[in-house]
């Protein structure tokens, strides 16, 4: 039982550690870098938790599709024509406040409520069946939209930038 708290603080520490630098980082290529190993982070936990279907889909969506997305997009777009920064205190100040608040909210629901027993465990061929039936058209259209903001990062890309106008 020690070895799993150990582990628990360790990959929490990094995964609350990497979601920090993720947020805070100025760069975007390393926020997203430090977004997947949030990702992944979190994929430990629910390994942790005996969940390794879902650690593994959060390993393969989250950080095999979202991540990996948001690093072409940016890589080839590139970050200054859609990324500026904001000086704004006030913006600022909301941001602050919205999260304390989502905070205290979600902090005093999860004291409120009481879990019961989890029951024997998940059944992974009903979570298949469910998959590739009654949830195939939704995985289905959310592969559509990774697509499509795949064809609008690579239209985005060829669009001529301002210094390349002016070379020419």
């Amino acid at each position: 039982m020690i070895e799993e708290d150990i582990a628990f603080f360790v990959i929490s520490g990094l995964t609350v550690g990497a979601a920090i630098f993720s947020l805070e980082s100025r760069n975007v290529i390393y926020g997203a870098i430090a977004l997947a190993f949030t990702f992944l982070g979190l994929a430990g936990l629910f390994i942790i938790l005996n969940a390794t279907f879902i650690a593994m889909f959060q390993i393969i969506v989250n950080i095999g599709a979202v991540a990996v997305l948001i690093l072409f997009t940016v890589m080839l777009v590139g970050e200054g024509t859609f990324f500026r920064e904001v000086r704004n205190p006030v913006a600022r100040s909301t941001g602050i406040i919205a999260a304390v608040v989502l905070a205290l909210t979600l902090g005093i629901s999860f004291i409120s409520s009481s879990f019961g027993p989890l029951g024997s465990g998940p059944n992974y061929t009903l979570i298949g069946t469910y998959l590739t039936s009654q949830y195939a058209f939704s995985i289905e259209i959310l592969a559509l939209v990774f697509g499509t903001a795949l064809v609008g990062a690579l239209t985005l890309a060829k669009l001529d930038k301002p210094e390349q106008q002016k070379a020419q």
